[in-house]
């Protein structure tokens, strides 16, 4: 993960947090976006939070494509864990637009790898609570 991006997300975490969304950096290909206001805590040292990401240019699906996915995700904050709870996929920028896939079913936990973004997005969700 690029450093530039780690302070960035880093610095937004310090700030005091609406009910929208927020930029927390931007990769390239996707911007990434958390609302602060609607980390929640799940209990047993563990935290849900939602993040979307809005895309430069199209994916696909199957035969749909999409320009934004909305992605929560469960955080466990004593051993540096994450897996996605649920997940949407949408035609449009910043959630808009028709749904073109979704999905309630949660992944496996997965070791959160050292210097990603992931880390990134753990150390803001086990702070924020």
């Amino acid at each position: 993960m690029h450093k530039h991006l780690l302070i960035l997300i880093l610095t937004l975490f310090s700030t005091n947090a609406t009910a929208e969304w927020q930029n927390i950096g931007d990769s390239g290909t996707e911007t990434a976006y958390i609302d602060f206001a609607n980390i929640k805590n799940a209990g047993h040292n563990k935290v849900y939070m939602w993040g979307l990401f809005d895309l430069k240019s199209p994916r696909t699906f199957g035969d749909m494509t999409y320009l934004s996915m909305k992605i929560r995700r469960e955080y466990s904050c004593h051993d540096k864990k994450s897996r996605i709870i649920a997940m949407s996929a949408h035609a449009g920028h910043m959630g808009a637009g028709d749904l073109v896939y979704s999905s309630n079913t949660p992944d496996k936990w997965a070791v959160i790898q050292p210097d990603s973004a992931e880390e990134a997005l753990w150390d803001i969700a086990c702070r924020k609570r």
